[in-house]
Parts: structure tokens; C-alpha cells; sequence
């Protein structure tokens, strides 16, 4: 019933018009089709959802990232900044040591140890 269904369709019984697909190479066809999308399709590369990160261990890494650079800074500076207080010497290190963590250190400190972080 559905050849004819199909046939009636497409227009089989005209002899201008071109004959109908069997509808078991239709499924064949989009089969065929399935398959070498999979084939081709880009492999995912890791799971959707992120792991959880240990808070001490960012606590840690953190720590021994920010100590270094507190030193170094407070190193650099102490010639120019010797004279001030203390709590103005703090409002310039500590910008200055907050922006080398989020744009230097910690990137490279993740993209480092950022698998041990969630283990």
C-alpha cells in the first residue's frame, strides 16, 4: 500500500517524471549517511561538567604564590618607599601584587598544577 502510495507521489505513472526511491534505499541511504557523520564528527574532549577544585589546595597554592611576590615586590620598591608609612606602603604593593597573581602568576599556576587541584 505505501509503494503505491509512494509511486502515485512521485509520479511513477507518468513517464516524464523520474520513478520513486524504494523506500529500503532510502533507509540505507540515511544509515550510510548516520555512519560517516559519526565517522567525521570531532571527538569531545572531556566531560561538561567541571571538577571540583580542593579549597585548601588553592589555599596553598595561592599562599606560596602571593608570599614570593609580596617579598620581591616589597624588595623592589623599598628603595622608593622606604620613607612612607606603612600603610601606604601597603596601598601600592598591594595592587601591584594583586595584579601580577590574576594576570601573570595564576594562569600559570593553573594551567601547572590545575589537575592536582581537583584530585
Amino acid at each position: 500500500m505505501n509503494e503505491i502510495l509512494v509511486s502515485h507521489a512521485y509520479g511513477a505513472d507518468d513517464p516524464g517524471l523520474p520513478s520513486p526511491p524504494a523506500v529500503t534505499d532510502v533507509r540505507h541511504m540515511l544509515r550510510e549517511q548516520r555512519r560517516n557523520d559519526l565517522a567525521n564528527a570531532e571527538p569531545r574532549l572531556g566531560p561538561t561538567v567541571p571538577a571540583v577544585v580542593r579549597p585548601w589546595k588553592l589555599w596553598l597554592l595561592t599562599v606560596c604564590a602571593i608570599y614570593p611576590t609580596i617579598v620581591l615586590l616589597g624588595l623592589a620598591t623599598n628603595p622608593v618607599l622606604e620613607d612612607l608609612y606603612l600603610p601606604v606602603r601597603l596601598a601600592v604593593l598591594v595592587p601591584a601584587a594583586a595584579a601580577a597573581m590574576v594576570w601573570q602568576i595564576n594562569p600559570r599556576l593553573q594551567r601547572r598544577f590545575g589537575a592536582r587541584l581537583t584530585r
